[in-house]
């Protein structure tokens, strides 16, 4: 087996709906680098493997079986005997991540590569465990794409990601922004932060930037991602890609920015404003209301403290055993997005539960 312990690893971070599919297919593209789907397999099977440092064939087994059941992995292009016959190799003295970068290596990409350099990973969850990244990748550097918090609320919306109220949405934004902000402060030389507004607006420019951040030689390749739109689409159940990344059948356009300024109305805006505060100018957003308003904040409170009970219980669920906490991040997020369509939009339940299954 081939060591790549030693091949360096990125995360692109951000909140959903904010580029980070569009960087993690651009990045894909790169005939350099390995970067499948998202799948937080890492942090959900730290816990369990996290410790062992001499693997057995009966960890490697265990370690497999609960990979291939975790949620998304599904979504995976590979071979899961090749995968399973790489895993059993590695028993004996190995790191966690050095096992989970050969799992990486078997991602096989709809894109032509060459020689492996860099391993990518794009997760929005990841914006809270840049520490744990860290602690099993010590090399590890973190991409975080940020968007106008109006737009993301939009898009969102328009998509049922989540609860689409205003004050709830933009409360988890400021979480992520002062979440990455406060870890980038630790070791400022690992983090790297790009506005979606920039990145549409002057594609080259900022990926030249972001593949001298990672330490890749920049290819003009990864601009015709657009050229694998068949593929794209056979590879994810009918209707995923055109309802939630419609993007990625379209060069890189600046046709998303802006929207909130036709679609939101001015309460929404205003609970927006209220809700992301300061942040909004320090991250580049300039607020349309600044004044304090008490209605307008009162208001806002249920969404924010909503959102902050949900960031307390990621802390307190991570704390839980293995399998009680997986069942809780799955089905969890699931049961509250059902609960939610279910009374205020049956038809996209209806669509939902067509793609379930048909993925199964």
């Amino acid at each position: 087996m081939e060591d790549i312990s030693n091949i360096p690893i990125f995360f692109v971070v951000g909140r959903p709906r904010s580029g980070t599919t569009l960087l993690r297919t651009l990045f894909d593209a790169h005939p350099n680098v390995s970067f499948p789907p998202e799948c937080q397999f890492i942090v959900n099977l730290f816990p369990k493997y996290g410790h062992i440092t001499n693997w057995t064939e009966k960890d490697l087994l265990l370690f497999y079986n609960d990979l291939i059941s975790q949620w998304l992995f599904d979504t995976w292009n590979m071979d899961y005997n090749k995968l399973k016959k790489s895993i059993l190799l590695l028993a004996g003295n190995n790191s966690y991540g050095a096992i989970c970068k050969v799992v990486y290596k078997q991602y096989t990409s709809l894109f032509e590569k060459g020689e492996l350099l860099f391993i990518g990973d794009k997760n929005p969850g990841y914006a809270i465990y840049s520490k744990l990244l860290l602690k099993i990748f010590p090399e590890a550097k973190f991409i975080h794409i940020i968007r106008d918090y109006r737009d993301n609320f939009v898009s969102v919306k328009n998509v049922d990601f989540e609860l689409p109220v205003p004050s709830l949405v933009v409360q988890k934004w400021k979480y992520f922004v002062k979440k990455f902000n406060k870890d980038s402060a630790i070791k400022p030389e690992a983090f790297h932060v790009i506005k979606y507004e920039d990145l549409a607006n002057e594609p080259k420019l900022h990926m030249q930037q972001l593949c001298n951040f990672i330490g890749i030689e920049y290819n003009a390749i990864v601009f015709d991602f657009h050229e694998k739109k068949d593929e794209i689409l056979k590879t994810y159940p009918p209707g995923y890609i055109n309802t939630y990344h419609s993007n990625l059948m379209h060069k890189v356009n600046t046709g998303k920015i802006g929207v909130w300024k036709k679609q939101l109305s001015p309460l929404q805006i205003k609970l927006m404003d209220a809700t992301a505060g300061k942040i909004a100018e320090q991250t580049g957003y300039p607020r349309i209301y600044t004044m304090f308003n008490l209605w307008i904040n009162i208001i806002a409170f249920p969404g924010r403290l909503y959102a902050g009970l949900l960031y307390v219980s990621t802390i307190i669920v991570d704390k839980f055993p293995y399998k009680l906490r997986i069942a809780i991040l799955i089905k969890g997020p699931l049961f509250l997005a059902s609960l939610y369509l279910s009374i205020f939009n049956p038809k996209k339940m209806k669509e939902m539960q067509d793609v379930i299954i048909k993925r199964k």
